[in-house]
């Protein structure tokens, strides 16, 4: 798998021939470096820099495709003009300040389950208290378990809570779980992930329009499928020879801001 600038002649040129780009990127991980808590994980300057210069492009429609709920996504990029898809794509909220209807979507399914989360969020809230370093967000839609900070001897015990107050729901088809980057994901078990998230937002533009995905992480291989199915450019953010199908990779977010500038430019 080619590192993207090495190759970037190459790239730049189907970036240029192309009538339209979608430019949609992960955050954690992808734009902004992973942090010890998910609050920390701001965007760097130089990349909110180069999304605001590429944002004004009439040939380019940014947007953000997260994990995270929309409302804290929206937060912590806090630009005008993207399109916003966060719980991995089961809500969407089109680019403001002008208005974009057909691209606004909440999973119906997803919105009729969340009592579930809602319940099992307090359980694991209740369940995992007492545990250093472990952090139980909700997400509305969804809810995660961070443990990045929970130390290495307390691990077996935060999965055990984390399974038995979960595995009811899960066993009974309710609720899936997922996991990332020291991250425990409890989504409603629905057939939705970000890469048909990514299909829906790209049916609202028009034949010619280059898919572009950046990601760094296992849910974000939803997201490569469907670009390629759209015949579009992944790139993969990471270490080399870690397993993905994206076409290229960068090294780090410094790499994806230096990338963004590239486009910029």
């Amino acid at each position: 798998m080619p590192h993207l600038l090495n190759v970037w002649p190459r790239v730049s040129r189907q970036l240029a021939n192309a009538g339209h780009v979608l430019l949609l990127l992960d955050y954690d991980g992808t734009l902004a470096p992973i942090a010890p808590r998910p609050d920390l994980a701001t965007l760097p300057p130089a990349a909110r820099q180069a999304l605001l210069r590429l944002a004004r492009r009439e040939r380019y429609t940014l947007g953000l495709v997260s994990g995270r709920g929309l409302a804290d996504l929206t937060e912590m990029v806090g630009l005008p003009g993207l399109i916003y898809a966060g719980n991995h794509g089961l809500e969407i909220r089109g680019p403001e300040p002008e208005p974009a209807p057909e691209l606004d979507f909440v999973h119906p399914e997803a919105a009729r389950l969340r009592p579930e989360l809602d319940a099992l969020l307090l359980g694991l809230k209740e369940r995992l208290a007492g545990y250093d370093g472990v952090l139980v967000e909700g997400k509305g839609l969804t809810l995660s378990v961070h443990y990045r900070l929970t130390p290495e001897e307390l691990m077996g015990e935060v999965h055990a809570g984390f399974d038995a107050v979960v595995a009811p729901a899960r066993e009974a088809g309710r609720v899936r779980v997922t996991r990332g980057k020291e991250v425990l994901e409890v989504r409603p078990n629905v057939a939705w992930d970000k890469g048909r998230a990514i299909a829906r937002i790209a049916e609202s533009f028009p034949p010619g329009t280059l898919a572009v995905f950046f990601g760094d992480d296992l849910t974000d291989e939803d997201g490569f499928a469907a670009v390629h199915a759209l015949e579009g450019i992944s790139v993969f953010v990471g270490a080399a020879r870690q397993p993905t199908q994206a076409q290229y990779r960068l090294d780090s977010p410094q790499e994806v801001a230096e990338t963004l500038s590239l486009l910029a430019g």
